[in-house]
């Protein structure tokens, strides 16, 4: 009886230092996770480099053409294969405030700033610092239409966390659309 006492005492306190190891190594895994994705967010550095700004160019009752131009010194990536790296948010006065935030939207031309050069939308998925980029973004299908004299507000918020923005009072639809701004 002594010796089998020993025995599954020992069998016990094996358990034990199995349990406590492996919840050690999990802790320690998790904990190594946690601080490389912490160290992944982009930095502040970073942040301040990104200057964005934002014009918006024409308003139709259901899409809106915005010009978006990187001021800053760091490239602002557009899309990928399968998502979107920004958001665009779309506030207008229907009846009631409407707000959507928009990440389909179709790039239609990059430029450089001032000059007749651009590139081809397919192959070139970013804006690099001294570019422009021409979007046009529709409102979602169940979304009501911008009447005239509405206030337009928009926010085209980039990856890294840098937001451009601004506001019109529409007074009539298209290029002509800009009455007042505040950006």
């Amino acid at each position: 009886m002594g010796f089998s006492i020993s025995i599954a005492s020992a069998i016990v306190l094996i358990g034990w230092l199995a349990l406590i190891g492996s919840i050690s190594g999990t802790m320690l895994t998790a904990i190594n996770e946690i601080g490389t994705l912490v160290n992944s967010a982009p930095s502040n550095s970073v942040k301040q480099s990104v200057q964005l700004g934002l014009q918006i160019k024409s308003v139709q009752d259901r899409a809106i053409n915005i010009s978006v131009v990187n001021a800053g010194s760091v490239a602002v990536f557009l899309r990928n294969v399968t998502f979107a790296w920004n958001s665009i948010i779309i506030s207008y006065n229907a009846t009631s405030w409407q707000t959507y935030l928009i990440d389909n939207y179709t790039v239609l031309a990059i430029s450089v700033v001032g000059a007749n050069e651009s590139f081809d939308v397919s192959s070139h998925q970013s804006v690099n610092p001294g570019e422009q980029v021409l979007i046009e973004v529709y409102l979602p299908t169940q979304a009501p239409a911008i009447p005239l004299g509405s206030v337009v507000n928009v926010v085209f918020a980039s990856n890294y966390g840098v937001c451009a923005r601004q506001e019109i009072l529409l007074s009539t639809y298209g290029d002509q659309a800009l009455v007042s701004s505040n950006g």
